[in-house]
């Protein structure tokens, strides 16, 4: 069966479906996705503290039988007596979180009883019907205020890293498509180098017994039937340990059999480098990063900060409450329940350590600023080079499928020359050698082309062939 037949049966794969692929049954896809979706939750978290809570608090039964130490005013001396109470408990607050100023608002209402047994039995309740309150924390730092700059940055940084590992997904690829394409040839080229190599030895026989050729030649002929056979072996091996790499990227059965296809042509355009570092800059997650660690920074010298001045609370609240025997009278006739609670924390005497952490805070702000200068600057760099690589590996492309068609041109005139003892064996060795390195070459080249491409767009988040923006094809 020919190598053509076989190649038939086989279903074929070009390079966008292997991409499509790649982008809906990878692994690496899916654990993308999935640590996307993490974040996701993580923030919607966030927006979740923002809003106001309910909660309720219970203690439904809270038993206790002990002796305790009480004062006997007969006697005037203090004796252990026999205590059993037994005692429920339930509260609901209304909470929000207020981002300003870093305090927390809260409405809430409770309900207590407490029945003690023994020589002097009794039960009571005890009622907040409503309470208003507020904890604020004065001049100190607001976590909340942070939180509300940090956590949607944060998550916008988790898109755009979602979009750049599907991109890297696309180069990997990329790379395992054409890995699998030059197995392929190789085993074509070897294969085909075998037949002709054993044609051309049994040709070689036939001439040498009439004196046609030298016996070195023969040898030689010999030799290349030899070398065909090994390096058809080496490259079958190598065509399966592709394949196997490429199925179990995609996800296919590890045994099954995928002729991949050449694409037809690289497209007829080139990127303007200064297009390129524009949407780059605009688009790519490095400066989103970049504001995160400096808002990060920022936060840290302002925690510092104000952990160097004194801490000082404050709890207001105010209520209406009652006490009674009956469940019913305690919720009559409620008396005001006022709170007012200052509370505070004056650093006397710490050595230095404040001062050092803050001054320790400013330091690392500037070390991180300075560094995303220079990140910037590597950035534009790499932007830079690979859209002239890009541009520059067309035209490499065209040049190499030339060669390779000047090369197979050669190898054919070469072999007809040889058949009528017109060329040596060393003539037909080189025509060929130069005819499989140029088929090689192109291979080579279109595998560059296309990793070129595809991390450009990893880098701008921009599809030059669409003229579309990444973003514009994902439902976040």
């Amino acid at each position: 069966m020919s190598l053509i037949s076989v190649q038939a049966q086989k279903q074929n794969l070009t390079l966008n479906q292997v991409l499509d692929r790649a982008q809906s049954n990878s692994l690496d896809a899916f654990l993308q996705k999935n640590t996307y979706l993490a974040s996701r939750w993580e923030y919607k978290a966030y927006v979740a503290d923002g809003l106001p809570s309910l909660s309720l608090t219970m203690n439904p039964f809270n038993y206790n039988r002990s002796f305790t130490e009480r004062y006997n005013s007969v006697t005037e001396l203090d004796e252990y007596k026999e205590q059993q109470s037994l005692y429920s408990y339930a509260n609901m607050t209304l909470s929000q979180n207020i981002k300003l100023t870093g305090g927390t608002i809260y409405i809430d209402s409770d309900l207590g009883r407490l029945e003690s047994f023994g020589a002097s039995s009794s039960k009571s309740y005890s009622s907040t019907f409503v309470r208003v309150g507020l904890s604020q924390p004065l001049f100190g730092f607001n976590e909340f205020k942070w939180e509300s700059k940090l956590e949607p940055l944060k998550f916008e940084i988790a898109k755009k890293e979602y979009l750049l590992n599907l991109q890297n997904v696309n180069v990997t690829a990329v790379g395992l498509f054409f890995d699998q394409v030059l197995a392929q040839l190789n085993v074509e080229m070897d294969s085909s180098n075998q037949v002709n190599a054993f044609a051309l030895y049994e040709m070689g026989k036939k001439r040498f017994k009439i004196a046609a050729i030298r016996q070195n030649d023969l040898l030689n002929l010999e030799l290349n039937v030899l070398k065909a056979k090994t390096s058809l072996a080496k490259s079958l091996k190598e065509l399966q340990q592709t394949k196997f790499d490429l199925n179990v990227f995609l996800d296919y059965n590890e045994n099954e059999s995928k002729y991949l296809v050449l694409p037809d042509a690289v497209p007829e355009f080139i990127i303007d480098v200064n297009m390129a570092l524009e949407l780059a800059f605009k688009n790519h997650l490095l400066l989103l990063e970049e504001q995160q660690n400096i808002w990060e920074a920022d936060m840290e010298v302002d925690e510092a900060k104000k952990a160097r001045r004194f801490q000082a609370d404050l709890v207001v609240s105010y209520g209406l409450n009652q006490e009674s025997e009956t469940f019913k009278n305690a919720y009559q006739d409620p008396i005001n329940q006022q709170k007012v609670q200052l509370s505070l924390e004056i650093p006397l005497l710490d050595w230095g350590k404040r001062k050092g952490t803050y001054k320790m805070a400013q330091s690392d702000r500037e070390v991180i600023r300075l560094s995303s200068k220079q990140k910037r600057i590597d950035f534009k760099q790499d932007v830079s080079r690979k859209v002239i690589d890009f541009n520059l590996q067309r035209e490499l492309v065209y040049n190499a499928q030339r060669a390779d068609e000047i090369a197979g041109k050669s190898y054919r005139v070469t072999l007809e020359l040889f058949k009528e003892g017109k060329a040596s064996v060393l003539q037909l060795d080189d025509a060929l050698n130069k005819h499989d390195e140029s088929r090689v070459q192109y291979i080579t080249s279109l595998k560059n082309y296309w990793e070129y491409y595809y991390t450009i767009q990893m880098l701008t988040f921009y599809d030059f062939r669409s003229g579309k923006l990444l973003e514009a094809e994902f439902n976040f």
